[in-house]
């Protein structure tokens, strides 16, 4: 569950109001609202939710008119402690959804989180060697990472978790474009998979909704279109051709071209595409007709099937990312 600003503000004021009327002094009962609600909400929103609330508890005090929050220093410092760690906690909270575990459970998970205007869902295989990351850059946008390390590697984690932390740690300093990403990752993953590389994709969502992405090894870009010749959609190849030579290969220049605002976007690895190379245009289209985006994310995990229906590999074919049209799933 998301709580949205107003929402949370408007919590945090009924609950104030609730608490003066019937003389509640206690700390917990001035501070159990803020507390569940910023859990549930973005740390911008819980820090702008712990701030208004702390106003309202010396509002209380210093103006006295109903019985408020207690005025005793150590119940004003408790307070101010609680207040201060909720935005931390859900920065913590948003962070370890962000940055996987590596558990043994294929995930799905809403990257956007409102924070762009169009839902964008990562869906997580836990594969070994897949390469999966998202972050938000307040002022900037949603940045994406999904990919493989594919050939003899020492140490596949090491490499993996090399480059997604410095694909996290380029894009929060901001200044790279998208183009000189690969100029930075592909020394990482030369020194840490000599004999391999890594067929990559890198995807990044504006605040108002605009994707561009670059495709280095990742295969061609797909998107769905409803129109009134085709209600049931149509596929169409968004982003066509070679793309730029896969991490850890020779660098040569790329081009990164914004995709349409009116198509649902899959994004998917080499895994993917490897796994059903006989009909991964109609599996990802089949894929992208799911009403919902999660879902259509969830799909994406999927291993494709035999004439039978049975499952032709226990292992999931890699991360993917589902990129709805701008206004929402639709």
């Amino acid at each position: 569950m998301k709580v949205s600003t107003r929402a949370a503000l408007f919590a945090v004021t009924g609950n104030a109001i609730v608490m003066g009327a019937v003389g509640v002094t206690a700390p917990i009962g001035w501070l159990l609202v803020p507390g569940v609600a910023g859990m549930a909400s973005r740390p911008r929103v819980a820090a702008l939710m712990s701030g208004w609330a702390g106003a309202l508890i010396l509002l209380s005090v210093a103006v006295p008119i109903v019985p408020g929050h207690r005025g005793d220093r150590g119940a004003l410092a408790t307070s101010a402690l609680y207040l201060a760690v909720i935005p931390v906690l859900s920065w913590r909270r948003r962070r370890t959804r962000l940055s996987w575990s590596r558990a043994a459970v294929p995930t799905v998970v809403d990257v956007g989180t409102g924070s762009v205007d169009r839902p964008v869902m990562l869906a997580v295989s836990r594969v070994p060697g897949e390469l999966a990351t998202a972050v938000f850059v307040p002022g900037d946008g949603l940045w994406v990472l999904i990919g493989m390390v594919m050939g003899d590697v020492p140490d596949l984690g090491r490499c993996v978790r090399t480059v997604e932390r410095t694909f996290r740690s380029a894009v929060r300093r901001g200044g790279a474009g998208l183009w000189q990403l690969p100029a930075l990752l592909t020394p990482l993953v030369r020194r840490h998979a000599p004999d391999g590389y890594a067929a990559a994709t890198f995807v990044r969502v504006d605040l108002a909704g605009a994707v561009q992405v670059l495709r280095c090894g990742g295969p061609e870009i797909l998107g769905l279109r409803h129109t009134a010749d085709a209600p049931d959609g149509l596929l169409d190849v968004l982003d066509a051709g070679p793309g730029a030579l896969p991490l850890g290969a020779v660098l040569e220049p790329v081009l990164v071209p914004r995709l349409p605002d009116d198509a649902r976007i899959a994004i998917v690895t080499t895994g993917y595409a490897v796994a059903h190379y006989d009909n991964y245009a109609d599996a990802v289209h089949h894929t992208l007709r799911c009403a919902d985006t999660a879902v259509a994310a969830a799909r994406l995990l999927d291993s494709p099937t035999s004439a039978a229906g049975a499952s032709v590999s226990r292992n999931p074919p890699g991360p993917a990312v589902v990129i709805d049209r701008i206004g929402g799933m639709h």
